[in-house]
């Protein structure tokens, strides 16, 4: 009875000792993870990230994790065609089925969801004609203006309400312009392609599309989603 309880002391004893090697062991991994990540990415603040599932360090022996969480203050994209950076602000993904190479060089998702969103004073500065975008007050729409030169009429200030909308999972756009204000109605289609530029947003994550984006009173929600998606490079 005695050699028993010894005995089931000692695995108790174990068991602990293992957890607690698993959790600092984890904690370590998370650390070097995130520190490749804000290199590779170039981040200006150190993600969160979280590598989910127990124990780990069977995970940590195989290089396979079944999900890891990560999570950006910002994340910056572009047009891919040399203009102004745009701010994926509280840019968060999910990651699932998820192998490592290397001392963390490279990190790679199966699949991978995620959210985002982008202020509306960065997407305007973004957006070609020098179209300010601010919040429409209705789902999915956006307030839009800008100053357009007419012929005979030259600068007008004009505004109205469009929709935004995902293109080809790989950008932005304005469209649907309606209730035009600046001009006389007899000119207003010549100014709704104005309003309603286009934005490539370059520089996501491989792996990642654009799913849908969502106007609300601080900015645009937008969400993505993959397969294959590279965490690192």
């Amino acid at each position: 009875m005695r050699a028993a309880r010894r005995l089931l002391i000692v695995l108790i004893v174990l068991a602990a000792l293992f957890v607690a090697a698993d959790r600092i062991t984890l904690h370590f991994a998370e650390s070097q993870a995130a520190s490749r990540i804000q290199s590779q990415r170039n981040l200006s603040q150190k993600p969160s990230v979280s590598i989910e599932g127990f124990p780990f360090l069977t995970q940590l022996a195989s290089k396979k994790f079944d999900e890891i969480k990560l999570s950006a203050a910002a994340l910056t994209v572009n047009d891919g065609k040399g203009g102004p950076d745009i701010r994926l602000q509280n840019f968060r993904i999910d990651a699932r089925n998820v192998k490592v190479t290397g001392s963390y060089s490279g990190i790679f998702a199966g699949s991978g969801t995620g959210t985002a969103r982008i202020s509306y004073a960065d997407l305007s500065a973004a957006l070609p004609n020098k179209v300010t975008v601010a919040y429409g007050g209705s789902p999915g729409k956006v307030k839009v203006s800008g100053k357009v030169d007419l012929p005979v009429l030259g600068a007008q200030q004009v505004s109205g309400t469009a929709d935004i909308v995902v293109v080809n999972g790989t950008g932005i756009s304005l469209t649907n312009i309606s209730g035009i204000t600046g001009v006389d109605p007899t000119v207003a289609d010549l100014v709704s392609s104005f309003l309603q530029p286009q934005l490539a947003l370059a520089g996501l994550p491989s792996g990642l599309r654009l799913e849908s984006v969502q106007p609300g009173p601080d900015g645009i929600d937008v969400t993505v989603s993959g397969t294959n998606v590279s965490l690192s490079k």
